[in-house]
């Protein structure tokens, strides 16, 4: 009824994925959300998820036909995924570079989302041509997007507890919510050219991916309008230990500009000999010397 084997391989991958980064922070800020936070989350997430992914993918697939060796996949990852954030962030310590690149910005964004499409194209038309949909049913999709939901749910229940244990304010649980519950589809599609073809048709296990993306932009894209409409803070219960309540003020707390001091009352000097007092409603009145 779910469908073939290679739905539960490609659901159970991309569910061992780390965060999105380019949908959630667009999201985020959609919400207005703390984007510095989104940003740090999407870059630490995705750099352990290059070591944490596969050995996942090693416990959930224990009983699956096909193996694929964990440090060969470690290996792939480091090189296809960290070692270009690495490059990345080297790179914008030339002055240079980011002034460069932001003039080109919209095109190298066009150029990786071509060479992204046309690499899904690849292996679904090897897909086609090996016969590998045939038999393929539409409730089949519907069970996908149904389990899709259902993990959106568990994954906003458990960010949304977090966020209470951390008594988080509006800002940073919107990034909790918005960013951590959702997951990144590019490191699954590239998890899923270096998997072994003894596991299963590529193309198969891409259809997961293909539902489960865009199904979970679609939910998050409803709930990011209403965190912004009704924005609520976690305060932290009187029974936590001082050193936890620390903790929480620490990571909520933000710098704020210092205001101007107020002018009110305030006498200053007129070249001419004369002085000028601010009034508590703004205006001026000016004082002259009587002789």
């Amino acid at each position: 009824m779910f469908g073939p084997y290679e739905f539960r391989i490609g659901v159970m991958l991309y569910y061992s994925v780390p965060c999105t980064i380019t949908a959630g922070i667009v999201l985020v800020q959609q919400a207005e959300g703390n984007l510095p936070m989104a940003g740090a989350i999407a870059t630490v997430a995705n750099v352990i998820g290059c070591y944490t992914t596969p050995i996942l993918l090693q416990l959930f697939l224990a009983k699956a036909e096909g193996k694929f060796d964990v440090a060969s996949v470690l290996l792939k990852l480091t090189f296809s995924i960290l070692m270009p954030v690495i490059v990345g962030k080297l790179l914008q310590c030339i002055p240079a570079v980011p002034k460069a690149v932001k003039k080109v910005k919209r095109w190298i964004s066009i150029v990786t989302s071509t060479c992204l499409a046309l690499m899904l194209w690849m292996k679904v038309s090897k897909a086609v041509e090996d016969d590998a949909f045939s038999g393929i049913k539409w409730q089949s999709l519907l069970i996908l997007v149904g389990i899709v939901i259902v993990m959106c749910i568990i994954n906003l229940t458990v960010n949304v507890s977090l966020s209470a244990l951390l008594c988080l304010r509006h800002p940073y649980v919107r990034v909790m919510i918005l960013m951590v519950s959702q997951k990144t589809l590019v490191m699954a599609i590239t998890l899923v050219q270096i998997l072994p073809e003894t596991i299963g048709s590529i193309g198969l296990i891409l259809v997961p991916l293909f539902v489960a993306h865009p199904t979970q932009i679609m939910v998050f894209s409803l709930i990011a309008p209403q965190l912004k409409k009704y924005p609520f803070d976690f305060n932290c219960p009187r029974f936590f230990p001082s050193k936890i309540v620390a903790m929480c003020d620490w990571l909520n707390s933000k710098k704020e500009a210092e205001a101007p001091p107020a002018l009110s009352g305030v006498v200053i000097e007129n070249p001419e000999a004369a002085a000028v007092t601010t009034q508590p409603n703004g205006h001026t009145a000016p004082v002259t010397d009587k002789v």
